[in-house]
């Protein structure tokens, strides 16, 4: 796991950011080793690969986005959405807040970005881009009225996830990802 204090601006970038950009306090949160993940969440937050995957095989369906909000400065994309699972009940599986380098995808990935119906990893493997993820750490997180709205829920006082960055096969950034779960 890549150490989190170094060239970077902290583990929950871009989150951080976008709270600030709306007013916003930070969050209370502490970070913690995987092995201090509790199952399912360990399971659900600490490898390698992209969360869509582990998600749509968690929850056994496809997993589409309800996108929060989001902008676009026509170099960096930034979006908090909810993933959530499709079918006739949908239940929301991830809080996320991801800020995606477009520069780095090819034109009918941004497209697909931009258009904000389909999660990154989703994106990415369809269209077969190669990547890899570089974990920065795991964390606890006490929920915030935003958080608890984002869900549509009242949750409990403890949360979990992953700071999460996604880069080409040269190391370039596609993306800074922190990704939180709801209660099992």
């Amino acid at each position: 796991m890549a150490d989190p204090s170094k060239n970077f601006p902290g583990l929950l970038h871009p989150l951080t950011l976008m709270r600030r950009a709306r007013g916003l306090p930070g969050l209370d949160y502490q970070t913690i080793e995987p092995t201090e993940l509790p199952e399912p969440y360990r399971q659900l937050l600490a490898h390698e690969g992209d969360m869509t995957t582990r998600l749509e095989n968690h929850h056994r369906t496809s997993i589409g986005v309800r996108r929060l909000r989001s902008s676009n400065d026509g170099k960096g994309y930034f979006r908090e959405v909810i993933l959530e699972t499709d079918g006739p009940t949908v239940k929301a599986v991830e809080y996320g807040a991801i800020e995606i380098q477009l520069a780095q995808l090819p034109q009918v990935a941004v497209d697909a970005v931009v258009a904000g119906k389909m999660p990154l990893g989703t994106i990415l493997n369809q269209g077969r881009i190669p990547y890899s993820c570089s974990l920065r750490g795991f964390f606890r997180i006490s929920p915030d009225a935003s958080i608890r709205e984002a869900f549509g829920m009242d949750l409990p006082g403890t949360l979990y996830g992953r700071s999460n960055q996604i880069v080409t096969r040269t190391n370039e950034t596609i993306a800074n990802i922190v990704e939180i779960l709801p209660p099992a």
